[in-house]
C-alpha cells in the first residue's frame, strides 16, 4: 500500500492513502448511511461519518442527496420495497384467508427488520418525502385495498362498510400489534403469549370481515 511519509515535531510518521473513490458514489453513500443507521440509529448518521466511510468529502453527499433527511428517506424506501415483497407472498383459499396471511407477513416484516420499521413509522422527519416516495409508501397499502376490494366483489367480504374504512381498519389492527412487538412492549406485557395475542387480533379481523 502506498504510504506518505510526513514530519511532525521532529518525528517520522506514516499516513495510509485514503480509500479510492467508489465507482457509484450515490450507492456508496446510501450503503454507508445504512450501515451507520443499523449500528447506531439515526443519531449515528452524520455527513462527516458517511463521508469518512465512503472516502469522500462531506459536501459530496449533498451533490447526490438534498440533506440527511433525504438520505434517510431513501433508506425508508428500501424498507417499503421490502415490506411490499413480504405482502406479495400472502396466499390462501379465500379473500379473508389472504388478508390474514398478509397480516402475518406484515408482522413478520416488522419483527425481522425492526431497523427499517423504526425508520418507516417511528422516526419524525423534519421534511416530508418527495411525492414519488409517498406514492411508493401508499402502494403497500393499495395491495391490501385491492385484496379487500376483490373479496367484496366476490361476496367473500362484507359490502356494507366503505372499502377504505375496511382497509384502514385492518391496517391499524396489524400495525398496532406489530409496533408493540417492534418496540418490545408486547414481549413485556404478554411474555410468552405474543402468538396468542396475534391470533386474537386475526380472529377479530375474520369476524369483522364476514359478509
Amino acid at each position: 500500500m502506498l504510504t506518505i511519509v510526513t514530519r511532525r515535531k521532529g518525528k517520522v510518521g506514516k499516513r495510509t492513502k485514503p480509500p479510492s473513490k467508489p465507482s457509484n458514489v450515490r450507492l456508496a453513500i446510501l450503503d454507508a448511511a445504512r450501515a451507520l443507521y443499523f449500528d447506531h440509529g439515526v443519531d449515528g448518521v452524520s455527513a462527516r461519518k458517511v463521508a469518512a466511510a465512503v472516502g469522500c468529502s462531506a459536501t459530496t453527499i449533498y451533490i447526490y442527496y438534498k440533506n440527511l433527511d433525504d438520505l434517510l428517506h431513501h433508506l425508508r424506501m428500501e424498507g417499503f420495497a421490502l415490506l411490499t415483497r413480504y405482502l406479495q407472498t400472502a396466499g390462501g383459499a379465500s379473500a379473508i384467508e389472504r388478508v390474514i396471511d398478509m397480516g402475518r407477513a406484515y408482522f413478520r416484516f416488522g419483527t425481522e427488520h425492526p431497523n427499517y420499521y423504526d425508520l418507516m413509522f417511528f422516526y419524525r422527519f423534519r421534511e416530508l418525502p418527495k411525492p414519488e416516495m409517498i406514492q411508493r409508501e401508499i402502494y403497500a397499502l393499495t395491495l391490501l385495498r385491492d385484496l379487500v376490494k376483490s373479496g367484496v366483489e366476490n361476496g367473500e367480504i362484507r359490502a356494507d362498510v366503505d372499502l377504505m374504512v375496511l382497509t384502514n381498519g385492518l391496517w391499524a389492527e396489524i400495525h398496532g400489534i406489530t409496533s408493540l412487538a417492534v418496540s418490545g412492549r408486547l414481549w413485556q406485557t404478554a411474555p410468552g403469549q405474543h402468538e396468542q395475542v396475534l391470533e386474537a387480533i386475526f380472529e377479530g379481523m375474520k369476524r369483522w370481515l364476514q359478509p
